[in-house]
């Protein structure tokens, strides 16, 4: 008898066959006796697509199941790549912004939505529905909201993570916890995690996925079609005319489809140097623009120019802006409307238009009232920090390096950043931060 009729579990999965590895991060994922399963895999091992095949074995047995990730764009990617309703962590714990379960009426037994307001909503007091949680991209989730997330476990709900341990590890607001292995690394310590070992997409013939491995291995990549260096001493005089001429030949580095990152914010070719210098190329003098206000610490000469077209991040977790919009911490989308009048800015993050008013009222706990102008939290993301595109994908990638930016440089940054490409990766270095993104592990 196989472990998937044992379970109650579908014997086939539809229209693929899963071996080794794969084979056996799914029947873990399946199994309602292991509370934790954690799987961990280099970019193309197929982690996805473990995911979506665990989600439909467990939905077919009869379990209610979650699926979320540490970021926006990582639960849109997930929705995207899977179909799945995948939420953010923040949200599925219930931070802030209200959300909807499943309940049973204890009399009729009938089910109905609930909406659950404010939080941290979920804890061991009040634990979580689901049965199953799929958390992916569990490299990112540090040790506060991995605490949280076992906390709001219900008695005999399970968790499972899935991640790649060779991306770099999570922020954690206690630099000391910074030193320890993170939460996913303790986690397959712990109960024995699973490592995908075959490259699906290293098979076809991707550079990219072959030039990751080569980086990880400590090794410089290769040239191929889908994967360039430039070498020199001066980026930007590199970079500029490349992203004109990519922009001749319908690549525009403007759009949310592709994305120039670097590995710091400081320096001349870090974010809020370069963002600058970039907007100088997709600048339309005619149009209308907004100055956006800036927090105290960023200092008065930090203002920054938007207008419809511009491409921005949002650098916050805010779960109410009114009409239950909310915005996390990472998303990137496009200016589409800035009302004057209102003084608000509306941005298209893909999936949805949000409108940033320039007051938010919010109410704390101990019934303090605060205002915020969550405009604020609103930057130029002509360029990112590899952080900051953790978690998420892009048509084309050009990774920026330069000896000023040596301390953030290490295989880990070198290898997430490259992983954030499907159809190409453009790399300009020169060559002593070459050697130093392919040594130091970081």
């Amino acid at each position: 008898m196989t472990m998937e009729t044992m379970m109650g579990l579908p014997t086939a999965s539809v229209g693929r066959v899963y071996e080794g590895k794969q084979k056996e991060a799914i029947d873990a994922a399946c199994d309602p006796d292991r509370r934790v399963v954690a799987t961990t895999g280099e970019a193309g091992t197929g982690k996805t697509e473990i995911i979506k095949e665990v989600e439909r074995k467990l939905r077919q047995a009869g379990y209610l199941v979650a699926a979320s990730a540490p970021t926006g764009k990582a639960a849109k990617r997930i929705r995207e790549s899977t179909g799945l309703p995948a939420v953010t962590n923040h949200r599925l714990l219930g931070y802030g912004q209200p959300i909807e379960v499943e309940e049973t009426d204890a009399k009729t037994g009938d089910k109905k939505l609930v909406k659950i307001s404010t939080g941290p909503t979920f804890d061991r007091r009040k634990p979580l529905p689901y049965d199953f949680i799929l958390c992916d991209e569990y490299t990112m989730v540090n040790r506060e909201i991995h605490s949280n997330l076992i906390a709001a476990l219900k008695p005999g709900a399970r968790i499972r993570m899935f991640g790649d341990l060779n991306q770099l590890k999570p922020i954690e607001t206690d630099k000391e916890l910074s030193k320890l292995p993170s939460a996913f690394e303790t986690a397959i310590t712990k109960f024995g995690g699973i490592t995908l070992d075959q490259n699906y997409r290293q098979l076809s013939g991707s550079g990219i996925i072959e030039n990751a491995h080569r980086i990880l291995l400590g090794r410089t990549p290769n040239k191929s079609p889908d994967f360039d260096i430039t070498y020199t001493d001066d980026p930007i005089l590199k970079l500029l005319p490349y992203i004109e001429a990519q922009k001749a030949e319908g690549v525009d580095y403007s759009t949310l489809d592709h994305q120039i990152i670097t590995c710091m914010n400081k320096s001349w070719i870090g974010t809020k140097k370069l963002n600058l210098t970039l907007q100088t190329l997709w600048w339309d003098k005619h149009a209308p623009h907004m100055v956006l206000p800036r927090h105290k610490w960023e200092g008065d000469d930090a203002s920054i120019r938007v207008q419809i077209g511009s491409k921005v991040v949002y650098t916050a977790n805010t779960y109410d802006l009114g009409n239950e919009q909310s915005v996390f911490n990472g998303e990137v989308g496009l200016v589409v409307n800035i009302d004057d009048y209102e003084g608000s800015v509306d941005i298209d993050f893909g999936d949805r238009v949000v409108t940033i008013p320039p007051l938010l009222i919010v109410v704390k706990d101990n019934g303090d009232v605060m205002e915020q102008d969550p405009r604020k939290n609103i930057d130029l993301a002509g360029v990112l920090t590899t952080h900051k595109m953790q978690g998420s994908e892009v048509q084309n990638v050009i990774y920026i390096l330069n000896k000023s930016t040596i301390y953030g440089q290490s295989r880990r940054n070198f290898y997430t950043a490259v992983t954030r490409a499907r159809n190409k990766c453009t790399v300009v270095t020169d060559q002593h931060s070459m050697k130093k993104s392919t040594t130091w592990a970081g």
